[in-house]
Order: C-alpha cells, then sequence, then structure tokens
C-alpha cells in the first residue's frame, strides 16, 4: 500500500490499486465523527462510445446520467432506503467524465460501505423500470430549460464543440432518453 504524508496538515493518504483495477484511497480522519466514502467510475457523459470485447458501442447522450440513476433501483427496492436505515446520507452525480455515489454517515461505515460497493457493482433494470426512470429524466430535462444559466450553458457548448460529445447535455435530451 502507498502511503502520501501530508507533514504540514498532519494527515496520512494510504491508496492501493486492486487486482481488477479498483483504486482505493483511504485518509483516515482521527477525532472526526462524520465518515465519507466515495465511489467513482470513469464513465461519464463524453464518454458516447466505448470498446468491450472488441466491439465498439455507440450510446446517445444522458446514458451516464441514466445508469446513474437506475443504478439505486433494486428488486426489493431503492437502496436509499438501505442507507436511511443506518442515518447515513447518499447521492450521486455525473459528469463529463466520471460517475460518482458518496455516502456520509456517523456510525455503521463498513454496513455502508459495503452497501455501496454491491449496489454499485450489481445493476436491475426492468422494461417497466426502465420506461419510468425515462420518464423521470424527461421530467427533469424539461425543468432545467426553464433556467436561462442552463439555456445559455447549452447553447455556448454547442458553439465552442461541433461534434464532441461534450457539447450534449450531461443528462441528455428527452429525444435521447427515449433511445
Amino acid at each position: 500500500m502507498n502511503v502520501l504524508e501530508y507533514k504540514n496538515i498532519g494527515e496520512r493518504l494510504f491508496s492501493e490499486t486492486l487486482g481488477n483495477g479498483l483504486r482505493v484511497i483511504v485518509c483516515p480522519k482521527p477525532g472526526f465523527s462524520n465518515s465519507h466514502a466515495f465511489f467513482a467510475t470513469k464513465y461519464g457523459s463524453a464518454m458516447q462510445r466505448f470498446e468491450y470485447a472488441g466491439n465498439i458501442y455507440d450510446t446517445p447522450s444522458g446514458v451516464a446520467h441514466f445508469l446513474e440513476h437506475k443504478m439505486f433501483e433494486k428488486e426489493d427496492g431503492d437502496v436509499s432506503d438501505l442507507f436511511a436505515a443506518t442515518g447515513a446520507y447518499i447521492n450521486a452525480f455525473t459528469s463529463y467524465d466520471i460517475t460518482a455515489y458518496h455516502f456520509d454517515c456517523t456510525e455503521k461505515f463498513e454496513e455502508n460501505l459495503r452497501t455501496l460497493l454491491g449496489f454499485v457493482g450489481t445493476p436491475y433494470f426492468t422494461e417497466e423500470s426502465v420506461q419510468r426512470e425515462q420518464g423521470i429524466i424527461r421530467q427533469e430535462i424539461l425543468m432545467t430549460e426553464g433556467y436561462p444559466s442552463s439555456v445559455i450553458y447549452d447553447n455556448l457548448r454547442k458553439c465552442l464543440y461541433n461534434s464532441h460529445p461534450i457539447r450534449d447535455p450531461i443528462i441528455g435530451t428527452c429525444e435521447s432518453v427515449s433511445q
């Protein structure tokens, strides 16, 4: 395990890359009552083309954001309820280059960490739940279209990037979400 010492602030950072490629970073904070975990994957909204098992896949804009939402759903309900039962706060976000899930808690850190690692690594999809989520995200898109700052930012990206996927909204469009 690699250790970085930050003597000027009295902290140490431990890191290691596991055999499966997952990079783990731990920063102990003695004396703090709150614990935080962050799980990020290198898959964001700008990654609309990828290769897997020798095949090239093209996806519509908004897929990373859509998957971020869907990962919370499990066969027996919303995984957020498991975090709430332990007093933890869970959230997620998608950017152009990552999708991240994170939680804060004051107790039961290991239990919450197992839940985080489990739900992010085990997707659950049904046709009905996909359609329901498409509707939720379409509503979210329509809400952002009501904010002038969002419209200006979207138009600026379209002017700056002729064909790069960063020109597309992270959330996708109503058309792309339907795909």
